[in-house]
């Protein structure tokens, strides 16, 4: 299933069209802590074009947001960065997420007043947790999966690699503090369940900036695949129902051009199969 969040409540894609579900859940997190096969069986309400609809963010206040990173050799070599034996993380607990933190596929991106100037994209490919688990074997870690998003995994540059001595994460919570400004997490447009894609996973994930092709690269080329990650993150913090778990990006984000994100910039960032966020660079208040 192709699942929207709408101003109208939740709904499934069929073609070009949305059919919005008879379902009292506020957004795919809620609808994932009932029984997401719900919404196949829902009545429907109403069916409206897709390309009229303003779609949400899936999952506006996940349970936690797990950052992995060091997931694509080329990011890696671009930010100087050694190759890790296993994914890398950081969390950002329940506490520290608030409000206008994980935005919609078309919300801006604001530039915030503190730190404007190194404002990095990240193209990713997020997992919505669907399952909770501790120490998931990774040969389950896809039974794990609610279903993907495309996210954009926004940084401040500056303030995050203020945490990094030598390439290497020593101040976890200054590494988190860059990356978690509002609006620096957009995710959507649409959480695809699994069964939507082929497996072992191998997207096309891009993004331009005002057209320009900065990254272009493949799921393919993870260093560590996603039941991989959720092993690796489970091992340590139990997974929940809900929470956000990011993968990693590719070469060609701007810490390696310095090709930093200034106001009028207009980010569009694509997964093959998982959807399109298209965001326009604001100057914070």
């Amino acid at each position: 299933m192709y699942l929207y969040r709408t101003a109208q409540g939740l709904a499934r894609r069929v073609g070009d069209e949305l059919e919005l579900l008879d379902l009292p859940h506020p957004d795919v997190k809620a609808l994932l802590e009932d029984d997401i096969e719900l919404a196949s069986t829902a009545r429907v309400l109403d069916r409206v074009p897709l390309a009229g609809i303003d779609a949400l963010t899936p999952v506006p206040r996940p349970g936690k947001i797990v950052i992995a990173g060091a997931n694509y050799r080329d990011h890696l070599i671009e930010a100087g960065m050694p190759i890790p034996e296993a994914a890398l993380f950081t969390i950002v607990p329940s506490e520290l997420i608030f409000e206008g933190l994980v935005v919609g596929p078309a919300a801006p991106l604001v530039l915030p007043a503190e730190a404007p100037d190194q404002v990095d994209y990240e193209a990713e490919v997020a997992v919505v947790v669907g399952r909770a688990g501790q120490d998931i074997p990774v040969e389950d870690g896809w039974r794990h999966v609610g279903g993907l998003v495309v996210a954009n995994d926004v940084s401040a540059r500056d303030v995050q690699l203020k945490g990094f001595t030598d390439g290497v994460i020593t101040d976890d919570a200054q590494v988190r503090r860059g990356k978690i400004f509002p609006s620096f997490k957009a995710a959507g447009p649409a959480l695809v369940t699994v069964d939507e894609l082929a497996l072992p996973l191998d997207l096309a994930i891009t993004t331009r900036v005002n057209g320009e092709l900065r990254q272009d690269s493949r799921t393919s080329e993870m260093l560590f695949s996603i039941p991989e990650v959720l092993a690796t993150v489970s091992a340590t913090v139990p997974l929940e129902v809900g929470d956000l778990v990011l993968t990693g990006t590719p070469a060609g984000a701007a810490v390696g051009s310095g090709k930093y994100l200034r106001a009028g910039d207009v980010v569009e960032i694509e997964v093959e199969s998982l959807g399109r966020l298209c965001s326009e660079v604001v100057v914070g208040r």
